[in-house]
């Protein structure tokens, strides 16, 4: 459109202003009511100084109001408030992706009825539409000049220059936006596979019923320990706890029963053992502990809290539970396995001396 062309309708510019499809790109931008930003100002600033006209503007046409992303040259309040409300001259620019050009906007009384021609003297009027790749109008790249002006050739080159940077800050603007949504959607996706490998590692190492650890868990443990005695010299105890006539209480009281049996066992044992203490259930009925920094002589005394507390509990499921324990501490130039060996010795021994005891297996 230009001076020459018929003024649109009132109908036709509502039309076109209050497009939902239009209005949603706008939206989409994430400029609506934005602060000032350096990289649209310097190319109002640059647009300004190339056409020698008193002011530029940057207008995105929302639905009841026209908001300037930025604006050189206006003066109060339009400089702070950043936006117009009624019909301006970026509406007539959404009808066409051409650029709209008004030499003297007091030449046609339709434009010259345009508010802004009184409140802010507005007598020539340049815009370029800035137009998404969809083809949907988001507003306008202007110029404006307070006396009437042929807009040159070149004016018009200019203006379209700087409304494709317009719409390619914008198009970067979108795709950071998009980029920190990606990022902050990937991460919480990390914390989930990072929550579920950890519920996966604690499954891995985790006895299902008991909630201890797991005989693989504590071979696992007993290995790291083990090295680690070697390198500082520190004690260390392994305790291993069977409960006794485990197998009469999964006859007679049933299976159920039993599972709650050795649930309230590791419930005991785990309580009674030290947090930097290892317990574990490592068979069907057979728990192990073992004692960080902990001689034979502690661990004898362990070991006999643990089977006096099961001994004489009242949570017990059925009456009468006891266990039996076998204590070995690791020797000089001793193996894991070989600690392990001595104290299942040790818990042998203890069964077969009548059960409901501890025993130490000789160093």
């Amino acid at each position: 459109m230009s001076t020459s062309d018929p003024v649109p309708s009132d109908d036709a510019l509502d039309a076109a202003r209050l497009d939902p499809a239009r209005l949603q790109a706008v939206r989409d931008t994430g400029l609506l009511d934005t602060p000032p930003e350096e990289s649209f100002d310097r190319l109002t600033r640059l647009a300004t100084m190339l056409l020698e006209v008193p002011a530029t503007f940057v207008s995105l046409v929302d639905a009841e109001r026209d908001f300037y992303k930025s604006a050189v040259g206006f003066g109060e309040p339009l400089a702070s408030e950043r936006e117009l409300k009624g019909r301006t001259f970026c509406h007539f620019a959404l009808l066409s992706p051409r650029p709209l050009l008004l030499d003297d906007v007091l030449v046609l009384p339709g434009l010259a009825a345009v508010p802004t021609v009184r409140t802010l003297g507005v007598r020539a009027y340049a815009g370029v539409p800035l137009v998404t790749p969809d083809g949907q109008i988001l507003g306008s790249f202007c110029a404006v000049d307070m006396q009437p002006r042929q807009w040159t050739e070149r004016d018009v080159a200019v203006l379209t220059e700087l409304a494709h940077a317009t719409l390619r800050e914008i198009t970067l603007r979108q795709a950071l936006v998009r980029l920190a949504e990606a990022n902050r959607l990937l991460a919480e996706e990390m914390h989930k596979v990072g929550v579920l490998n950890e519920r996966l590692s604690e499954l891995a190492h985790t006895d299902a019923l008991t909630g201890l650890y797991n005989r693989r868990a504590y071979d696992q443990e007993l290995a790291r320990e083990w090295r680690r005695v070697q390198r500082n010299g520190a004690a260390l105890s392994v305790l291993l706890i069977d409960a006794d006539h485990f197998k009469s209480i999964n006859d007679q009281h049933g299976h159920a029963v039993g599972d709650q049996v050795l649930q309230a066992l590791a419930a005991l044992i785990q309580r009674s053992a030290r947090e930097i203490d290892v317990a574990a259930r490592i068979g069907g009925e057979e728990f192990a502990v073992l004692l960080s920094d902990t001689g034979a002589t502690s661990a004898l005394n362990v070991a006999e809290r643990i089977r006096s507390q099961i001994a004489q509990s009242d949570t017990m499921p059925v009456t009468g539970v006891t266990v039996s324990i076998g204590v070995a501490t690791l020797a000089a130039e001793e193996s894991a396995a070989s600690l392990q060996h001595r104290a299942d010795q040790a818990l042998y021994m203890a069964k077969s001396q009548g059960r409901n005891r501890v025993v130490s297996a000789p160093g």
